[in-house]
């Protein structure tokens, strides 16, 4: 198909793992909105491989977003002309990213997100207050996508990958989070205590992490061999595949466990008073969340119970 001039859309997305994974479906919505178009992603070399996989962009665009806004401009200036695109969803809705909007010519490009001049401005003073989903859902429909839809996650997982676990016989620990946020994180003694109870009714647990995140799970491991650490050991497409085998998901709010949640397995999330479940949280009847309020026992027999739970079901 030919791609006329002024015929391409474009979307903007950073952000955390979580962020990204909870906007795939509205970038699928945007993709089945624009089906002749020719789809254009802007973000981080993080999600390159995600964004891939999707088969939904003709372009993705890779740039390391600097502390300064200008410099983002100039590198987005050499990857792109601005003149062919008729519209761009900001999906980041950042003063950075709104800030791109002055790169694009109003009277031929139309602007969803939140500059406050533009064709599509997201007006709804709560908006920060809604959770993601339901943001971008009241977003597109202002863009006039009335229909949005929940992307059909298969291609995520990687149907290659092999381990040696029994399906379902496990449960994953995703016992890190964010660096620049660890007080979203609750004391690693909540999850090896669970692992310790979890053994005695034979079911393994296994801790995963990014490369950031192998001292903590070195430490873990230390306090309780039994436990099998996969940290460091898979990419995103891996752990989807993992998470679907499992028996169960626990873990801090981070993004992995969005990406977890992707597997329709009993996922359980632990929240601090950092952070808010009704902004953030994965949704879906296979979610559990409970709040960490410095007490871990509780939490602890709560988690077991659980997963004893899911496994006699």
């Amino acid at each position: 198909m030919k791609i006329l001039l002024n015929q391409k859309v474009l979307i903007v997305k950073f952000g955390g793992l979580g962020d990204f994974i909870l906007s795939l479906s509205a970038m699928y919505s945007i993709r089945k909105f624009h089906k002749k178009s020719k789809l254009v992603l802007i973000t981080e070399i993080a999600y390159k491989d995600i964004a891939e996989r999707s088969n939904w962009f003709d372009q993705i665009i890779v740039i390391k977003r600097s502390m300064f806004y200008f410099l983002d401009k100039i590198k987005l200036k050499k990857n792109l002309n601005a003149k062919e695109f008729m519209c761009v969803y900001d999906l980041q809705t950042s003063n950075r990213s709104s800030s791109y909007s002055n790169l694009f010519d109003k009277k031929i490009t139309k602007w969803s997100g939140i500059v406050n001049d533009s064709d599509y401005f997201h007006f709804n003073p709560n908006r920060d207050l809604m959770h993601t989903i339901d943001r971008q859902r009241e977003q597109l429909k202002i863009a006039n996508i009335k229909n949005f839809f929940k992307f059909e996650e298969k291609w995520i997982f990687d149907s290659k990958f092999k381990h040696s676990l029994k399906k379902k016989s496990f449960v994953i620990f995703v016992v890190g989070g964010s660096a620049r946020r660890k007080n979203k994180r609750i004391p690693i003694d909540v999850f090896i205590e669970v692992a310790k109870k979890l053994l005695e009714h034979k079911i393994d647990s296994v801790i995963v992490g990014a490369n950031d995140e192998l001292e903590l799970c070195e430490e873990i491991k230390k306090k309780f061999p039994n436990i099998i650490n996969f940290c460091g050991k898979l990419n995103v497409c891996k752990l989807a595949s993992l998470s679907k085998d499992s028996l169960c998901i626990v873990g801090n709010d981070t993004g992995a466990m969005h990406l977890c949640s992707l597997a329709k397995r009993k996922l359980v999330v632990f929240f601090t008073k950092f952070s808010n479940p009704q902004l953030c949280a994965p949704l879906g009847k296979h979610v559990t969340i409970l709040n960490y309020n410095n007490e871990c026992s509780a939490l602890v027999n709560k988690t077991v119970s659980i997963i004893l739970e899911e496994k006699n079901n």
